[in-house]
């Protein structure tokens, strides 16, 4: 599924592509149980006129603020595969594009999504649609104390509580196990027994994961313009467990917690 730094690289390549000021002129849906909000119909049907704004991240949503016309907010989840590009219209298009809305200046805004788990909203406000998110991880507001008090009193495996997006929003599967193995701190600990100085080093390290996946794709997107790759590889640790870890030599192990699968060092991760 797209995390944080995949989702923040699409934002970012939306808005070199110039999608910002853009007015939609008109849109088709190939999969109408994408939208959620109104009925595909009514979608379909209020969409075309409004003006881009501006193209926006919170967690793993992307939300489009809108102009002209009706204003309101255009807010997508990319799902499992998702992706958003902006072709001309010439382009022939993917096969696996499900939805497009044309643009102004010739050109689309193209929804590629293969398993077809995407969402789409159309509503007055980002609040109508956006579930209860944690501070952005990068930003200020995003701080040790904060994440102290979120596990505060909580026995869950502190894996299973940094995918709650109210506790690190954006944070997936994949980043989760980064951070986890950059501040050495086993996935399946008990959250409330981590000590103040392992949720300094957990903060510190899903900030240095992250900056470093943002890192990745940037220099990606400034070599492969204008076609930058997707779903790129941007941890340090192995996710096989035939793996020497990166930093001990120590094989890694796996696990599964709440279900999801779970790679780690069992000698650098205490």
């Amino acid at each position: 599924m797209p995390e944080l730094p995949e989702v923040e690289g699409v934002r970012r390549t939306l808005v070199r592509a110039g999608l910002p000021g853009r007015t939609i002129t008109a849109a088709r849906v190939g999969w109408a149980k994408t939208v959620k909000r109104p009925s595909a119909a009514e979608f379909v049907e209020t969409l075309p006129g409004r003006i881009i704004a501006g193209v926006e991240r919170r967690g793993k949503y992307l939300v489009f603020p809108l102009s002209g016309k009706d204003g309101g907010v255009f807010v997508v989840h990319l799902g499992m595969t998702g992706r958003l590009e902006v072709h001309e219209r010439s382009r022939s298009p993917d096969p696996l594009t499900r939805h497009a809305f044309l643009l102004d200046d010739e050109r689309e805004l193209r929804f590629v999504d293969s398993r077809k788990f995407g969402k789409m909203w159309l509503a007055a406000d980002r609040s109508e649609v956006l579930p209860a998110l944690s501070p952005e991880p990068l930003e200020s507001d995003f701080t040790t104390e904060l994440l102290a008090a979120s596990l505060a009193g909580r026995n869950a495996p502190i894996k299973a509580l940094l995918l709650e997006q109210s506790v690190a929003a954006g944070l997936g599967n994949l980043y989760t196990d980064e951070s986890l193995y950059l501040a050495g701190i086993h996935p399946e600990r008990p959250a409330s027994g981590l000590s103040a100085d392992e949720v300094a080093r957990l903060r510190s390290a899903i900030i240095s994961a992250l900056t470093a996946a943002f890192g990745v794709y940037d220099r990606a997107r400034d070599q492969h313009w204008p076609d930058p790759p997707v779903a790129l590889t941007a941890w340090t640790h192995p996710r096989t467990t035939k793996a020497a870890c990166p930093m001990c030599g120590a094989a890694m192990a796996m696990t599964r917690v709440r279900g999801r699968g779970t790679y780690f060092c069992p000698a650098c991760q205490s």
